[in-house]
C-alpha cells in the first residue's frame, strides 16, 4: 500500500514545486540593483579646484575621533583657528535622482531613463549610476539643476530628487591634534581656485 502511495505523493510534491515556480514573476534581463547605501568615497575633495593644506575656521566647528557612527568628540575649533587639511571621505546617503527629459546617445540614455548622481567633482564631473554600471568622472553638464517647473522645454535631463550627501575632513590643529570635522561651510583655504 505504501508503495502505490508514494509515486502518488512524489508526484503531487512536483506539481506543487512547478505551480510555485510559475507563479513568481520573471526576473528581468540586464537589471542590475542600484549600489547599497551608504556609498563611500576616500580621499574625497568633491568640488573644483578642491584642495587639501592650510584653512583656516570661519565658524564653530568640531573636532570628532572619527567620521563614523560612534564617534566621540575632541575638541572645539573657533572662528580664526588655522588647520591643516590632509584628507576627506565623503558619504552618500541617498544619491540625487536625475529624470532623462530627451535621448543622450552618447551614453545610451532615453527619456525616462533615471541617473543617480553620487559625488559631484566639479566642473559639471560626477561619479553617477546608470544602465546598472558606474560611470564614474561622467560629464554631466547634460543636467539641468532645478525642478520640473522649472526647467524649459529642452532640458535634456532634470533634479527631480535631491540626494543626502556629507563631507567630512580629516584636519590637523595647530597644536597637533587629529580629527574629523563635518565640512558646511566651517573653513577658508579648501578652494584652490578661489
Amino acid at each position: 500500500m505504501i508503495a502505490t502511495r508514494l509515486p502518488a505523493a512524489l508526484l503531487l510534491v512536483t506539481f506543487a514545486i512547478a505551480q510555485q515556480s510559475a507563479t513568481k514573476a520573471p526576473a528581468k534581463p540586464g537589471i542590475v540593483a542600484e549600489p547599497s547605501l551608504p556609498v563611500i568615497d576616500y580621499n574625497a575633495c568633491p568640488f573644483e579646484g578642491c584642495t587639501f593644506g592650510k584653512w583656516k575656521v570661519k565658524k564653530h566647528s568640531t573636532i570628532y575621533s572619527s567620521w563614523r557612527k560612534g564617534r566621540a568628540e575632541l575638541a572645539k575649533l573657533k572662528p580664526g583657528d588655522e588647520v591643516t587639511g590632509l584628507t576627506g571621505v565623503h558619504i552618500t546617503r541617498k544619491p540625487d535622482r536625475i529624470l532623462v527629459k530627451q535621448a543622450i546617445p552618447d551614453l545610451r540614455l532615453k527619456p525616462g531613463d533615471v541617473v543617480l548622481r553620487y559625488m559631484y567633482l566639479g566642473e559639471g564631473f560626477a561619479n553617477v549610476w546608470f544602465n546598472g554600471v558606474w560611470h564614474k568622472s561622467e560629464d554631466c553638464t547634460f543636467v539641468t539643476e532645478m525642478n520640473a517647473s522649472g526647467c524649459l522645454r529642452d532640458c535634456a535631463a532634470i533634479v527631480t530628487e535631491e540626494g543626502v550627501k556629507d563631507w567630512w575632513v580629516k584636519i590637523k590643529t595647530s597644536d597637533g591634534m587629529v580629527g574629523w570635522v563635518l565640512v558646511e561651510d566651517n573653513f577658508d583655504g579648501m578652494d584652490s581656485l578661489g
